[in-house]
């Protein structure tokens, strides 16, 4: 057996490459972080020119717990010697090829990274965990005290469209490849599909290749933008909305029971799923200009449109099969190019399967994560997560703005003592829950005097009811007497 690591992290992307930032000659910790890829290389599939992060600049490996810190994006900008051209452009939002570079400028200064490394299993043991790692070909096996799950998540695609996508990856793929292998000529009817962030960026990059960036009079392929959404909506992007992005709205929503946990994030799908509404503009703009000249849009939108099957004709055609939402009409649409922007989800790693029955999960089928994001394990050791805890702490678990922060709490549970001071007062301006407010006066609830009342109340009404009823009897009889007085009245004239 090897010697002893005191943490394993799996994974890295964004999340776990702050968390390596953050202990970077910080302690006496021996840890290795494992990743399957040759290089740090984040989403890049869609790193499209004009592509923007969706969060500022601020929201880097390091600037949200250690703003001082060698590795923060002000200081990248330094060493590549561009800090007053980035001054002089006034733009919180940077590219997201500049992010991807970033970290990696980072990632090459980081120790205890192995990379074409693929973790295969964990094993529980009466001292922690067994690693199986596979390394050039080479099983490799590594124990250690702790284990930190980075892994990410991988692209989501429709059911009926999985089999193409594997069979045809030049005519079918997910959002996540879109600039691999791309055809050097499109033409026939091209199809994107979804109405997120990927699928408006997508959506922009082949509107302007219809006509070759105008250097041509004919579009050179019909462009079809479809989502089941409900409409092409912006992702809420106000101040106040972006308070559910903080320690503050994490730490109240991980107090929620599970229920109400998954009730709320069905409600708050705009905060974190739709469309910048600078990028709408940009479409709406494109849309307006292209028709103001005259020229075929050849271009179609369509939301409310769930798509319920494909299937690939012997002349090469992609059949997509829809369904109105609101008529519950059918529709097929002939593609020769589908883009399925259709999000991402947390896989079941097969390397977790010995882990799995020694996990605690909830009612819904979630694993119980703590409020400093550790799993609820039967075994030895702790399992931390990063970017596996949405049902847990809410809509901020992607948001790289988050991602600081929670690495920093991992941090200071693997070293244990607080390495980093995280803020303890509030960082929001809104009161997530009511009793924050001094001025709020709890109301204390007594059951037995809730059941005296009620009763009381009932039998009130009872008696109320009761009361009524004698009255309106009693008024019929007045009405029946009168009545045939009045009767007898009329027959005698």
């Amino acid at each position: 057996m090897q010697f002893m690591l005191d943490f394993i992290a799996v994974g890295l992307g964004p999340f776990n490459l702050s968390l390596a930032s953050l202990l970077q000659q910080k302690s006496k910790l021996k840890y290795l972080f494992f990743e399957k890829q040759a290089q740090f290389d984040w989403h890049a599939g869609m790193q499209l020119p004009n592509s923007m992060l969706q969060v500022p600049f601020m929201a880097d490996l390091v600037s949200m717990v250690d703003p001082t810190s060698p590795f923060s994006f002000l200081n990248y900008l330094k060493a590549q010697q561009r800090l007053y051209k980035f001054y002089f452009l006034e733009q919180p939002h940077i590219p997201r090829k500049e992010y991807n570079h970033y970290c990696q400028w980072v990632a090459e200064q980081i120790e205890h990274i192995q990379y074409l490394s693929v973790v295969t299993e964990i094993v529980p043991k009466y001292y922690g965990f067994e690693v199986l790692v596979i390394q050039g070909g080479i099983h490799q096996r590594y124990s250690c005290r702790n284990i930190v799950l980075g892994a990410g998540n991988v692209p989501y695609i429709p059911q009926c469209m999985q089999t193409l996508i594997q069979s045809y990856p030049e005519r079918c793929k997910h959002s996540a490849h879109y600039l691999e292998h791309q055809p050097k000529k499109l033409q026939g009817n091209v199809v994107v599909l979804g109405s997120g962030q990927s699928a408006a960026e997508i959506f922009l990059d082949l509107f302007d290749r219809q006509y070759q960036f105008d250097q041509v009079s004919q579009p050179k392929f019909n462009l079809n933008w479809l989502t089941r959404a409900n409409g092409f909506f912006p992702m809420e992007y106000t101040p106040l909305a972006l308070e559910h992005f903080s320690p503050d709205y994490s730490q109240h929503f991980h107090c929620f029971d599970d229920l109400n946990k998954d009730l709320q994030l069905s409600k708050q799908s705009l905060l974190y799923k739709g469309i910048s509404a600078q990028t709408i503009r940009e479409i709406y703009k494109k849309l307006y200009h292209r028709h103001l000249a005259g020229n075929d849009l050849a271009t179609h939108l369509h939301s409310q449109s769930n798509l319920i099957d494909a299937v690939l004709t012997e002349q090469g055609k992609i059949i997509l099969i829809f369904q109105d939402r609101v008529t519950l009409n059918q529709f097929s649409l002939d593609s020769d190019y589908v883009i399925c922007a259709t999000g991402y989800r947390c896989p079941e790693f097969k390397f977790l399967k010995q882990l799995k029955p020694w996990i605690k999960t909830n009612p819904q089928g979630h694993w119980n994560i703590s409020a400093n994001y550790a799993v609820e394990y039967a075994g030895i050791g702790e399992i931390f997560v990063q970017n596996m805890d949405m049902y847990s702490h809410g809509v901020g678990t992607p948001d790289l703005g988050l991602g600081a922060y929670r690495a920093a709490t991992i941090a200071n549970q693997l070293i244990g003592y607080a390495l980093y001071d995280l803020a303890t007062a509030p960082q929001c301006f809104q009161h997530f829950d009511p009793l924050q407010n001094p001025q709020v006066q709890v109301i204390q609830k007594n059951i037995t005097t809730q059941h005296h009342v009620h009763a009381q109340h009932v039998e009130d009404l009872v008696k109320n009811v009761n009361f009524k009823a004698q009255s309106l009897n009693t008024q019929h009889s007045q009405h029946q007497q009168n009545h045939q007085q009045y009767s007898n009245t009329e027959n005698s004239l």
